[in-house]
């Protein structure tokens, strides 16, 4: 399935048309939930809809998703990886998600293993914005290699309160991923940059499958330190 052309126009809905979605469409949502293929295919997830959710940056809508693990190593990246791919799904049939990084489920007990929550539904409005109204760093700021095709679709991810907290370098035959390690008091009220580079590398992997190149991420190896951030994993190149 190829999500690519969504990147580049998908937008956060937070207003939606109240009428639910039909049973029809919320079945062919767990349909693709269950086929996007995972960045850790050991770190599994579970997914429940829900009808209200409760946070500080509430979004009244018709749908929730609650993105659960297992307590796993990786599957908060995993819910990154995973659910970037629903919103890029949902941009692809005229409908309308949201990260919600600060809700939880309001119709049960929250567990521990509840990783994030997101909204969708109908959205008032159009799901698509242009490219000139994305708010993002400058591509100089994220990577050594601006040009590059899946680099750009990398600048446009979605992350928490605009952190955008990676940074990508190209190296021969490698593309290396650094995690920002985020200082006090952003630190200590913002804790999901690992599903920020879940995002990120949802993008990157959309990007390689549409211009035909394998993606395929290793967690881990040898890279130089980089002032300020984890060095994280690599993507290999295939120019």
């Amino acid at each position: 399935m190829d999500l690519f052309n969504s990147i580049s126009r998908r937008k956060a809905c937070r207003k939606y048309v109240a009428e639910p979605l039909s049973e029809i469409q919320l079945e062919e949502i767990e349909t693709a939930l269950n086929t996007f293929k995972p960045l850790y295919p050991d770190a599994p997830l579970s997914y429940r809809f829900a009808s209200e959710t409760k946070g500080v940056f509430h979004v009244k809508a018709p749908h929730y998703l609650v993105i659960s693990g297992q307590g796993k190593k990786g599957e908060e990246e995993n819910a990154g990886f995973i659910g970037q791919q629903l919103m890029l799904w949902l941009d692809s049939h005229e409908l309308g998600g949201v990260w919600l990084g600060a809700s939880k489920d309001a119709t049960k007990e929250r567990s521990n293993l509840d990783i994030i929550v997101l909204a969708f539904g109908k959205p008032e409005g159009s799901p698509h914005r242009a490219i000139s109204e994305f708010k993002r760093k400058p591509i100089s700021d994220i990577t050594n290699s601006p040009d590059d095709e899946c680099i750009k679709a990398v600048h446009l991810a979605p992350s928490g309160l605009n952190i955008q907290p990676w940074y990508l370098e190209k190296t021969k035959g490698k593309l290396l991923v650094y995690r920002q390690l985020l200082k006090p008091p952003m630190s200590l009220a913002y804790k999901l940059t690992r599903v920020d580079i879940g995002i990120a590398l949802c993008h990157c992997a959309a990007a390689c499958e549409h211009f035909g190149k394998p993606f395929r991420f290793h967690l881990g190896g040898n890279a130089e330190a980089k002032k300020g951030y984890e060095y994280y994993g690599y993507v290999d190149i295939v120019d």
